[in-house]
This record gives structure tokens, C-alpha cells and sequence, in this order.
């Protein structure tokens, strides 16, 4: 679904624990490695990167491997990448990985080698990390930032390295904070991240961390024009509509010049999505992956008017199968692509439906014009998602 709002910006994938992977392929559940790595059966993705976690050499060459050297190319990764950001206690804590491997710069260097060599040097590694951690000194910044430098200049030096992305926070790990809490408590210094992006000009620097809109990230760029890119995380989820001018405005492109194949409207992305969802359904199972799958467009009309009935309407549709079978019902029901433009259509305005790209940007300039208002999309995303998993319970 995000491609079809934006054919240039760089996909990640969410983290598969190396562990599991390499489990799989050992044992040769080519059904669970689909289910780890598929993207589906559409055409390439285009540039698209699988994270990794792990603290293991040998786990994460073998799940290195699969993705770079697969020779019915079933997935089409551009690059791998090693996860040294992920506060989770079940992670950095009980797993050791994630933002714990920042405290050990010469263990990542010897993580991203190994997974390097697994992919017969095929495929690029990078490496996502915090600027720091609560064992650093993070009340001065000089100190933190010399810190940072540490790693980053320690794990490029294997060769294998030359692309970051850095999330503008510290991890808190030696406090009981959730996830959540990691990605809101410490302070944000984006100056630290665009320092490290103008004094090491030979690296990719990206940037992450509280960015919630397009204007936001071409503000990034103005401030600081070294970056490589802008990293967004559950903005993109929570409200992906309001990046579909992320082509023409960041890379000068637009469909009508035939350069993209991203949609004119979010009718079209319906449409296009649904035949994508059809043939989902047919090699996984309604049953299996409706509500799974419709979770990709709940949030495509955040803010607009009855986008609440919209969303309630694709849950109804989601638990139809379940419905049917707890109730012994053998009835044909439409293709999920027609129910999902039949229920656009209900409760959705042909202006919202058919709304250009530019016009939605210009209209959320002036709404949104404080983050405040920007994060409630993320808040709301997330409390949505918290239901949806108690539900399935």
C-alpha cells in the first residue's frame, strides 16, 4: 500500500529476529520463511531493506544468506540491515541485541562482517542505531557525541558499513521503560545527528526520530542539507496519505510525467490495493489474512470526514470469515476488493475520494500546522492497533 503512495522512498521491513529465521531454514518451513520474508505477490517492491535482529555472527549470516543468494527471487531486498536501536526490554534486555549492541561497537563491527559474508558480499549492510545510551554520558552533549563517533567510526572501519541511520534519541535501558515511553521520554537532538552527518561526509547519514509529516522532513533537509535521507516510522502508518506528494517533492517526480506509478487519488489506491488483497486471499486464506491485510488502509483517511465509519466498516469486513465459519455459513460473499470500494463509497465524499495529492498537501500545510496535532494521527494509529490485538484474542 505504501508503495502505490510513494515508488522512491525506501521501505524497511519490520525486524525478524535472525534466530528465527535461521530456525526455519534449518529446517527447511518454506511456508514460515514466506511468512517472514514474503512481500507479497506483486511486482518489485522496488527499494525495499529487510531489518535484522540478532547478537549472534553465525545466525545472522544464515539469515543474511537466504535473502541475497534466493534463487527463485521471491523477495527483492535492496540491502540488509542490523537493528541497534530497539529499546524492548524482551530485546535489548533478554536478547542483548538491538540498542544494547551500541554499548559494544567492536561486536556490530564483527555482526555486519559476518553478515556481509553470508550474502557473498551481494548485498549492502547498514546498521540502525540510537546516538546513544543511558550508559553514556547523554546530560553533555560533547560527551554523547564523542560517544556516537565511537561507534559509528568503529563499525565503519570493517569497510563493510557506510550507511546509518540514526534515531535522534538515547535508549533508556537501565530503567523499566516501554518501547513507547523510549520513543518519548528522552529529548530529541537532531543537532547531534546533522553534526555527525556534516563531519563524516564519507558516510550516509540518515535521520530519525519524532518526524511526523512531509513538511517535517523537508525541513530536515533544509537544516541540514549533508543528510542522506529522513528515516519516518509510524507517521507513514498512521497517516500515509499525507505522504503522497513525497515524490514529487523530494525527488521532482510525478505521475503524470509517466516517471512513477503512484496514484492520482485514493479511490485508485483502493482499487489497486484491492486487486493486490484479492490475490492474497487466494494463496493465504480469508480466514487467514483479511484482518491482517485490511490493517494497510484503515488509516488512508485520517482526518477526513466519517474516516471513523470507514474503519469500522473494514473491521466489519475483516471478521466476516470468521463470522461464516463460527457459524457453519457456506455463503459466497463478493471479492474483498469490491467490498472495499463498495464501503469507500458508503461513507466517503467523492471530493475525499478523488482529492489529488496536491490538494490534500496544501490542505494539511495550513490544518496541521503544529506537531501537536500531527502526533494525535500516530496516538490514535497506535491506540487502534492495541485494540485490534485484544481482539484477536
Amino acid at each position: 500500500m505504501l508503495r502505490l503512495i510513494s515508488k522512491n522512498t525506501l521501505l524497511y521491513s519490520e525486524m525478524v529476529a535472525a534466530n528465527a529465521l535461521a530456525w526455519e531454514m534449518e529446517e527447511e518451513d518454506d511456508f514460515q520463511i514466506r511468512r517472514f520474508l514474503s512481500q507479497g505477490q506483486m511486482a518489485s517492491e522496488g527499494a525495499s531493506v529487510l531489518q535484522l535482529g540478532g547478537s549472534d555472527p553465525v545466525q545472522l549470516s544464515k539469515a543474511s544468506s537466504i535473502v541475497a543468494l534466493d534463487e527463485a527471487r521471491r523477495w527483492d531486498y535492496t540491502a540488509i540491515n542490523l537493528n541497534c536501536g530497539c529499546p524492548s526490554p524482551k530485546v535489548a534486555g533478554k536478547g542483548c541485541f538491538g540498542a544494547a549492541l551500541m554499548k559494544d561497537p567492536k561486536l556490530v563491527k564483527q555482526l555486519t562482517s559476518a553478515m556481509y559474508q553470508g550474502t557473498n558480499g551481494e548485498s549492502p549492510i547498514t546498521v540502525k542505531c540510537r546516538i546513544g545510551t543511558d550508559d553514556d554520558n547523554f546530560e553533555d552533549d560533547n560527551a554523547l557525541y564523542s560517544s556516537m563517533c565511537h561507534f559509528v567510526d568503529t563499525v565503519a572501519s570493517n569497510g563493510v558499513v557506510d550507511n546509518f541511520q540514526v534515531h535522534a534519541r538515547i535508549a533508556i535501558l537501565n530503567r523499566k521503560l516501554s518501547p513507547a515511553q523510549n520513543r518519548s521520554v528522552p529529548p530529541l537532538k537532531y543537532h547531534l545527528v546533522h553534526r555527525l552527518a556534516r563531519e563524516f561526509p564519507e558516510l550516509r547519514i540518515s535521520i530519525n526520530g519524532g518526524i511526523d509529516s512531509l513538511q517535517e522532513v523537508l525541513q530536515q533537509y533544509k537544516q541540514c542539507p549533508e543528510l542522506s535521507g529522513v528515516m519516518i516510522g509510524r507517521a507513514f502508518a498512521a497517516a500515509p496519505w499525507q505522504f503522497s506528494s513525497a515524490d514529487k517533492l523530494l525527488y521532482g517526480l510525478n505521475a503524470e510525467q509517466g516517471t512513477t506509478d503512484t496514484v492520482k487519488h485514493r479511490m485508485e489506491l483502493l482499487e489497486k490495493f484491492g486487486k493486490h488483497a484479492d490475490r492474497e486471499e487466494k494463496i493465504w486464506g480469508a480466514l487467514k489474512i483479511r484482518r491482517m491485510i485490511l490493517k494497510a488502509i484503515q488509516p488512508i483517511f485520517h482526518g477526513e470526514k466519517n474516516a471513523k465509519r470507514f474503519r469500522i466498516a473494514l473491521d466489519e469486513i475483516g471478521g466476516l470469515p470468521k463470522k461464516d465459519q463460527q457459524g457453519g455459513i457456506d455463503k459466497e460473499r463478493p471479492p474483498l476488493s469490491e467490498m472495499i470500494i463498495q464501503a469507500a463509497q458508503e461513507h466517503l465524499s467523492e471530493e475525499v475520494l478523488f482529492g489529488s495529492p496536491e490538494e490534500y498537501y496544501e490542505k494539511s500545510f495550513v490544518a496541521n500546522n503544529d506537531n501537536e496535532e500531527r502526533s494525535e494521527a500516530v496516538k490514535e494509529w497506535q491506540k487502534l492497533r492495541q485494540q485490534q490485538e485484544l481482539s484477536a484474542y
